[in-house]
């Protein structure tokens, strides 16, 4: 697991955005193309970042494939170990090489590394391999390579601000459009196993960027006299909130923050305690037309 910085979960579209590593090699969609579209102006933002990282992707065409440590399919390949006798569903996984010792506790899994339909962002190329970006929420190492032979292109297209604010159960989005704020895209994320956690990126040249140096909980306390308190003292973010600025979960008793009913003091309020510190790492989302969006970390410039 990457333990480089203090982030615990990426945030996941339901039906839309998929992590760069993913255990579930069902999506079986190929390459596709689409026209390009206008990109979204550039503007000042209060969250500087540097150039899109990546300028090209490849999907996996193939039914399953490797990642490997070099550029050749004799050397060792990527793998994935898990705790052997975890009952939780947040077992602790590590990704190395398979030329690496076990570690006590942990068992090799089955699931492949790169199967149909997943999409890299590729670094570079050597010969008849593409060098491409593994880094992810669990995995720490930053490249690997995947023969040519196995991966096909794929467009990618300007992600648009009515696109992230669609409405999708417990995924909700909001673009902010204030001047200072202008482009600011809040992001709130309900599951029930994790409960409610809150980002805030930039969309900036078509793509929207989340700093991962924080990670912000949310949750109902109605018994406070502000609609939203937030307590940044300790390493994680804490932001509770009363029924005034909530919704419900699937009409249960469950309640989430509502991001249109928040004011533009309090959207401030929740930018300025994301801004203070530097990140290590981004995460990058991108919209694939064939695919939808997907997402994809990388360091930070």
């Amino acid at each position: 697991m990457m333990k480089t910085f203090n982030y615990r979960f990426f945030v996941v579209l339901s039906g839309m955005l998929l992590t760069l590593m993913t255990t579930n090699c069902s999506d079986k969609k190929t390459a596709g193309k689409t026209e390009s579209a206008d990109t979204t102006a550039k503007t000042e933002s209060v969250i500087q970042q540097s150039a899109p990282p990546f300028q090209k992707f490849v999907v996996v065409t193939v039914e399953e494939e490797s990642l490997y440590k070099q550029a050749d399919a004799d050397s060792p390949n990527l793998m994935r170990w898990v705790e052997s006798d975890c009952e939780s569903d947040f077992c602790e996984n590590i990704y190395q090489w398979s030329d690496q010792p076990g570690k006590p506790g942990f068992e090799v899994s089955t699931d492949i590394m790169a199967c149909e339909g997943v999409i890299y962002p590729v670094l570079g190329e050597e010969g008849d391999f593409y060098k491409v970006c593994t880094l992810s929420e669990w995995c720490s190492i930053e490249s690997a390579y995947i023969p040519k032979a196995s991966v096909g292109d794929i467009e990618c297209a300007p992600i648009k601000a009515d696109m992230l604010e669609a409405e999708e159960d417990y995924f909700k989005c909001r673009v902010l459009k204030e001047d200072k704020y202008k482009d600011i895209v809040l992001i709130d994320n309900y599951e029930e196993l994790e409960g409610e956690k809150l980002q805030v990126g930039v969309l900036t040249d078509g793509i929207v960027a989340i700093p991962l140096d924080y990670h912000i909980f949310c949750n109902l306390n109605n018994d406070q006299k502000e609609d939203i308190v937030i307590d940044d003292s300790e390493d994680e973010i804490f932001l509770k909130f009363t029924k005034s600025v909530a919704m419900t979960v699937d009409d249960s008793d469950i309640f989430q923050l509502d991001l249109k009913k928040l004011s533009a003091e309090q959207t401030a309020k929740i930018v300025d305690t994301v801004i203070k510190k530097k990140p290590q790492y981004v995460e990058y989302m991108y919209h694939f037309p064939a695919q939808g969006l997907r997402s994809f970390i990388y360091i930070a410039k």
